[in-house]
């Protein structure tokens, strides 16, 4: 009888160290940092046997896609997607804190002349979302 009481209390405590553990990594937000690493690492995976297609001008349109996933990092961190950005960073190979193309740079690849009136606007321009 006293073994199986122990084998009990036990077996609650465990349960409730468990319990606890999950809490704690969950206010810590370790657990949102673990699914965001091992969504990264099972997309890196099912990326890496086939070979990214190449755009039809036949580049590797590395600068294209810079481009492109700095502008939807820019917009998430502007509207305020917090858990999106973290998502969508590492998914992108983009740094959270860091912008690899900024609005002057993308709007000088689209050859838009600094001196007009959308390149001043695009500047200055945020997103009022929230």
């Amino acid at each position: 009888m006293l073994l199986d009481s122990h084998m009990f209390s036990s077996t609650r405590s465990r349960a409730e160290l468990r319990k606890r553990l999950y809490q704690t990594f969950k206010n810590k937000g370790v657990l949102d940092t673990l699914k965001v690493q091992l969504r990264n690492q099972l997309i890196q995976e099912l990326k890496s046997p086939h070979p990214a297609p190449r755009p039809p001008d036949g580049t590797s349109g590395t600068l294209l896609l810079s481009a492109c996933n700095s502008m939807v990092a820019d917009h998430l961190r502007a509207a305020g997607y917090e858990y999106t950005l973290s998502v969508f960073c590492p998914e992108s190979g983009l740094c959270k804190d860091k912008v690899c193309i900024t609005k002057e740079d993308l709007l000088q690849i689209l050859q838009c002349s600094p001196s007009s009136a959308f390149f001043r606007s695009m500047v200055k321009s945020t997103v009022n979302v929230r």
